[in-house]
C-alpha cells in the first residue's frame, strides 16, 4: 500500500463545511475503513437553521434549511460507512461561524483541533488546502499550528477540495470504479449544495477530477494529496 498505512491507524479528517470531507477524501476513507480503521470526521463549521448559498445558474442566493444538510450529512456518511463524527462550531441566532472562520483568533481554532486531538488521540490527520474560501484557509492554517511536532506528531496530509491556491500535490491514491462511485454517490446526497455539471461540486464533475488525478499514476481514479509530514 506505499507510504500509507490503512489498517490499525486513528483517522481524524478535518473538513472546514459538510461535504469537504467527501469531496476530499471519501476514496481514502474507504480504503481506512475497510482496514478496520478508526475514522472521525469534525466539521469546523455548520448551520443547523436557516442558511444561504450562491446558485450560479439563478445569479441569486438561495436559502436553505440546515436541518436538511444534517440529513444530508448522515446519509451520506451512511454510505460510506463514517459512524463518528462532530462539529467545531454551529451557528445559532446570536452567534454566526459559517464563512467567518477567518475572524476567529487562530489560538482559539486551534485550541479546538487540539482538544479534537486529546480526545481523538489520531495516528494521521487530513486537513484541507488553502483556497478561495476563507473558512478553507484559516482551518488549513490552524490546522498547521495544532499538529505542530513538538505537541503532536503523527502524520499530517492535505487534501482538496476546490478552489485551489498553490495546490502540488505529492501524494497520489488509486480508487477502484467501486470506491470512485462510491464516493460520488455519498456526494450526490448533499442536495442542498450540489452546482450543475459544470460546478465543482457535482458527482460528475467529481468523477471528472478523479480520472484526471488517476492519470498521474497510470490509474483509472484516483485522489491527490499534499504530504505534510508522515510518521513512519
Amino acid at each position: 500500500m506505499g507510504a500509507i498505512q490503512y489498517n490499525q491507524q486513528k483517522v481524524l479528517i478535518l473538513a472546514p463545511h459538510a461535504d469537504d470531507e467527501i469531496i476530499g477524501c471519501g476514496g481514502v476513507i474507504q480504503k481506512y475503513l475497510k482496514s478496520n480503521s478508526l475514522v472521525r470526521i469534525v466539521i469546523a463549521s455548520f448551520v443547523k437553521g436557516k442558511s444561504q448559498k450562491y446558485n450560479t445558474e439563478t445569479n441569486k442566493y438561495v436559502i436553505y434549511d440546515g436541518n436538511v444538510r444534517l440529513k444530508e450529512l448522515n446519509q451520506s456518511h451512511a454510505i460510506l460507512g463514517i459512524k463518528d463524527y462532530g462539529f467545531l462550531y454551529t451557528d445559532d441566532k446570536t452567534e454566526q461561524y459559517h464563512s467567518r472562520l477567518d475572524v476567529i483568533p487562530r489560538i482559539e481554532l486551534s485550541s479546538k483541533i487540539e482538544q479534537e486531538i486529546e480526545r481523538f488521540h489520531p495516528t494521521v490527520i487530513y486537513i484541507p488546502s488553502k483556497t478561495k474560501h476563507q473558512d478553507h484557509t484559516a482551518l488549513h492554517q490552524a490546522a498547521l499550528t495544532a499538529t505542530r511536532p513538538y505537541y503532536w506528531n503523527g502524520s499530517v496530509i492535505v487534501y482538496e477540495t476546490d478552489g485551489e491556491i498553490g495546490f502540488q500535490p505529492h501524494l497520489y491514491i488509486p480508487l477502484s470504479s467501486e470506491e470512485a462511485e462510491k464516493k460520488a454517490k455519498a456526494l450526490n446526497v448533499y442536495k442542498t449544495q450540489l452546482g450543475t455539471k459544470r460546478h465543482p461540486i457535482n458527482p460528475e464533475s467529481l468523477l471528472i477530477k478523479a480520472k484526471f488525478r488517476g492519470q498521474w499514476i497510470y490509474s483509472d481514479y484516483a485522489e491527490a494529496f499534499q504530504i505534510i509530514r508522515l510518521h513512519g
